[in-house]
């Protein structure tokens, strides 16, 4: 099963980085990877990958102005037939909403969710790549932690079900590849 889960991470990652490259220019018709047809779906939180200079990058705050945008994902989302979100974001990625979410009268990304008819599964977890302090734990152990918590989310949430991070390369990848093999054998 771990060699199952490594392929599929591996395959998921490079999916995930020709995803970017389209999101880049302007392409946001389908803004997800199909992982399990029909039930799991990965993608780049909203905007991560966007033709928007001021719009996109790994520790960007949207301004404001964002909000069109993050609604038009949000839209693009609904209309592939999303119900649930797994997120894996940290709470300084969650930050970078404030603005946006402000502006359209949301606590916060997973409140203006709520208001969009999702439900929601936050499991936090700091990127790796940005985290100042490890806190004892590794990046595996950290993982391990995560997949299990994501696998029982995906069993009760309704499906389709989007799994996103920020750039779904070191977190969501792995974790949707995991889902991916306890799910589909």
């Amino acid at each position: 099963m771990e060699k199952l889960c490594n392929a599929k991470c591996t395959a998921l990652q490079k999916a995930m980085r020709k995803l970017g490259e389209q999101l880049d220019r302007e392409d946001i018709s389908r803004p997800f990877i199909e992982v399990i047809p029909g039930k799991l779906v990965c993608s780049y939180r909203p905007l991560r990958r966007h033709h928007n200079p001021d719009f996109r990058g790994a520790q960007v705050n949207l301004p404001a102005d964002a909000a069109p945008e993050v609604l038009e994902w949000i839209d693009k989302v609904r209309a592939g037939g999303i119900q649930a979100i797994i997120s894996l974001m940290g709470p300084s990625e969650l930050g970078h909403y404030a603005a946006v979410c402000s502006k359209l009268g949301a606590a916060d990304l997973y409140d203006l969710y709520k208001s969009h008819g999702f439900t929601v599964e936050p499991i936090p977890w700091e990127d790796p790549k940005y985290r100042v302090s490890q806190g004892g734990r590794s990046y595996k152990d950290t993982l391990l932690e995560v997949r299990q918590k994501a696998l029982e989310a995906f069993d009760k949430l309704g499906t389709p079900v989007l799994l996103h991070c920020s750039s779904g390369i070191q977190r969501s990848s792995p974790v949707a590849a995991f889902i991916y093999a306890h799910r589909c054998n």
